[in-house]
């Protein structure tokens, strides 16, 4: 029984009234919104051949895939991967009510939206590993690039390029489906990302936050984790 979708859905008997809960930690918060700036300039970069800062920037976006991996394991309730993955059928389920005008809420992600970031994670990690083996007629890019014959290098770069258009695929997903919660079920998903904080229904079970100072452990696990990957 998955506890964000059983227990802390929005039900009859919760009555009316709300309360503001703290749903996100600082650390998902803050990976959210950095993954996305940090997507973008890697687009830029790629797109204008600035390969040293591509690389820089691929680097950053593996320390953060390692430290949202970790924190999916050791986080916060709402971070947990065994929290808000759900059966498929469940996903589905979700999605073919996805235009419907209920008011039900989740405490963090809702079932399809937890599928939907575990493809995003697993879409990134697959990205940024085939970058570790890139290279091009102008730099020497990918810090693993040497390993591999000129022809696997050449599938690398492929697989890297179809793994973005993968990626933009399914932000763009998401996007859509922000705003169809913003137009059809009226209820605003940016600003919880921002501030941590979801009005909800005041029989909601609240959830558990972990300690600031294994965030930062983490964190420098995962600093050193990828400087690893990137000497091998």
């Amino acid at each position: 029984m998955n506890f964000f979708v059983n227990k802390e859905a929005t039900s009859r008997s919760c009555g009316l009234h709300q309360e503001a809960v703290r749903v996100w930690d600082w650390p998902v918060r803050i990976f959210h919104w950095l993954l996305l700036v940090l997507v973008i300039a890697a687009y830029l970069t790629s797109r204008y051949n600035w390969m040293t800062y591509h690389v820089y920037i691929g680097r950053i976006i593996l320390t953060l895939l390692c430290f949202r991996t970790m924190w999916g394991f050791w986080g916060s309730d709402t971070a947990r991967f065994r929290r808000f993955i759900v059966r498929p059928s469940i996903a589905f389920a979700y999605i073919r009510d996805l235009f419907s005008q209920t008011c039900e809420k989740h405490i963090g992600h809702t079932p399809a939206g937890g599928w939907m970031v575990v493809a995003l994670i697993v879409v990134l990690w697959m990205q940024v590993l085939t970058g570790l083996f890139v290279s091009n007629d102008v730099v020497r890019v990918g810090p693993l690039f040497a390993i591999f014959s000129g022809d696997t290098t050449n599938t690398l770069v492929f697989v890297h390029g179809i793994l973005f258009n993968v990626l933009t695929l399914f932000v763009a997903i998401h996007i859509a489906v922000v705003a169809i919660y913003w137009t059809v079920k009226r209820q605003n998903l940016i600003k919880p990302m921002i501030t941590g904080i979801q009005s909800l229904p005041l029989c909601v079970e609240k959830p558990r936050f972990v300690s600031t100072k294994r965030a930062i452990g983490l964190f420098l696990c995962s600093i050193g984790i990828a400087l690893l990957i990137g000497l091998l």
